[in-house]
């Protein structure tokens, strides 16, 4: 019998602790998307046990509004702004938003109006990337362990509902450029 995981809404720790990934695609028909990874790291204390990752990336999930892969993509309105080269994204139930400095990647997804979150359930390594990224997306999406939204790129985050200025946030998160 499988129990589920509840979610847990997510701390300033967890926030902080996130690994981001923002990079540009493209479709087999040519269209551009800007997807951005979020993972958990692996383990690194002994309370990080995969039931305990799993609660806070489902939690993140829910605070970002994203659904399970084999559904319809949500779309979760304006979630994600860019501030002096600092791409914000919006969580429900905390005033902390998450954080990454890509300057070049908030240029481009500006000009599309559109992110697509991805929220992996399991932990990835922060040192993983190219084709273990691309393996951890398939396992994930194939076994259901992967939580999408589509999100709307805002013109500014100071309108945002209880989001601290981003000089204020605790999440300042090194991500692929």
């Amino acid at each position: 019998m499988i129990i589920p995981v509840a979610p847990i809404v997510p701390t300033p720790g967890v926030i902080a602790s996130l690994g981001i990934r923002p990079w540009i695609d493209h479709t087999a028909a040519g269209q551009h998307f800007a997807p951005m990874l979020i993972t958990h790291p692996t383990p690194r204390r002994d309370d990080d046990t995969p039931e305990a990752i799993e609660a806070r990336m489902r939690g993140v999930a829910q605070a970002l509004g994203a659904g399970r892969p084999d559904r319809e993509l949500p779309d979760v309105g304006p979630r994600v702004a860019i501030h002096r080269g600092v791409v914000l994204v919006r969580l429900d139930g905390t005033p902390h938003a998450l954080t990454a400095r890509a300057p070049r990647w908030g240029q481009i997804i500006t000009g599309l109006g559109l992110v697509l979150l991805a929220v992996g359930l399991d932990p990835l390594s922060p040192g993983a990337h190219g084709a273990e990224v691309d393996e951890y997306i398939e396992r994930a999406g194939a076994t259901g362990r992967i939580r999408f939204a589509g999100a709307r790129v805002a013109r500014d985050a100071r309108h945002w509902p209880g989001v601290e200025s981003p000089h204020a946030a605790h999440t300042a998160i090194p991500a692929l450029q």
